[in-house]
């Protein structure tokens, strides 16, 4: 871990920081692809030397700014490895359908039909994970331009999705253990990233509390929106912890269990702060719609919360008999 006495590493978060608030001021809800901003900075050393926290620096400042970047592609790509082509760009994440199965499915000889969630637009090539018999997860490759399209509706109308879907003409080989690897990589990114979005939630409730004046005293001052900010504290401190821990130590289950806890954390955050904040909070002209939104938007992607809870829940009482070797990690609707 980062030791919190080197300075390079303050100078880096706040260059990285910058880097994310300038790409939101230049392009605003736009997707922007970081790759030659990041090598600029020498990213690739950055990564060498400090390699959880680089990833986890990412991800809060995307909080932080609310910028819209590759990021999770970056994250997920990383761990597919040799699994994927040096050119794939992004990763087409499986919906979720009426029955709650993967709608990403092998077919016949004739080719393999797979559907799904790109974050931003489709461009260059794709990586695309395939369900195949005998729970094996075949990872392929396809050009955007072979993918039929179209913009998806988000709750956070400055987050761009798009549904594609599309034909591989043959079974792609078999890329379980990397596409395992790639889902926990991307479930700890995207937690730290809520938990920096029920930060900035929290924040904004204590510097409202701190001003709004209630029988001629701050509302900060009175024990019932102190119990609930010190109870929303506690929420983001365990989520922080798990987190932490699986950064540190890896394993697909403590990942499922830190993203479950960051998205259950940011919506028990958000309900506090909606709270403590009143009508003002509702409003566009206050920032916390902004990060309750955004928080909604990323809990969908690689699973809910509510979705992975029931995972833990089936995996505890050996409850799930599904066979399906591909879960479906995206919630739409």
């Amino acid at each position: 871990m980062t030791n919190p006495q080197d300075e390079s590493w303050s100078m880096i978060e706040e260059t990285v920081l910058r880097l994310f608030a300038d790409a939101t001021a230049e392009h605003g809800h736009r997707h922007v692809r970081l790759s030659e901003h990041l090598a600029e900075l020498g990213w690739s050393q950055i990564e060498a030397e400090y390699p959880i926290d680089a990833w986890q620096l990412l991800f809060r400042a995307r909080a932080r700014t609310l910028a819209n970047t590759d990021c999770l592609d970056r994250v997920m790509i990383a761990e597919l490895g040799a699994a994927v082509d040096d050119s794939a760009t992004a990763v087409i994440l499986p919906l979720i359908s009426p029955k709650g199965r993967s709608d990403t499915v092998a077919t016949d000889c004739s080719g393999i039909a797979f559907s799904g969630i790109v974050v931003g637009d489709p461009h260059g090539r794709l990586a695309v994970a395939v369900e195949q018999p005998d729970g094996v997860v075949g990872i392929g490759t396809v050009n955007s331009h072979q993918l039929r399209f179209e913009s998806a509706d988000t709750f956070d109308r400055s987050s761009k999705w798009t549904r594609v879907s599309g034909v591989l003409d043959c079974a792609p080989p078999d890329g379980t253990a990397q596409w395992n690897r790639a889902l926990a990589a991307g479930r700890r990114a995207l937690g730290t990233e809520l938990v920096a979005l029920s930060e900035a939630m929290l924040e904004l409730a204590i510097a409202h509390t701190g001003t709004r004046m209630q029988f001629g005293s701050t509302i900060s001052s009175f024990q019932a929106p102190r119990h609930v900010l010190a109870g929303a504290f506690a929420e983001v401190e365990g989520a922080r912890a798990l987190l932490a821990e699986s950064w540190q130590y890896g394993g697909e289950l403590s990942a499922l269990v830190a993203k479950a806890a960051a998205g259950r954390t940011h919506r028990v955050v958000a309900d506090v702060a909606m709270q403590l904040c009143g009508a003002i909070g509702l409003t566009i002209e206050h920032d916390l719609h902004r990060y309750v939104g955004r928080g909604v938007q990323i809990d969908a992607l690689l699973g809910s919360h509510q979705q992975l809870e029931a995972e833990i829940a089936g995996r505890l009482l050996d409850t799930d008999h599904s066979d399906s070797s591909l879960p479906a990690v995206v919630c739409c609707g």
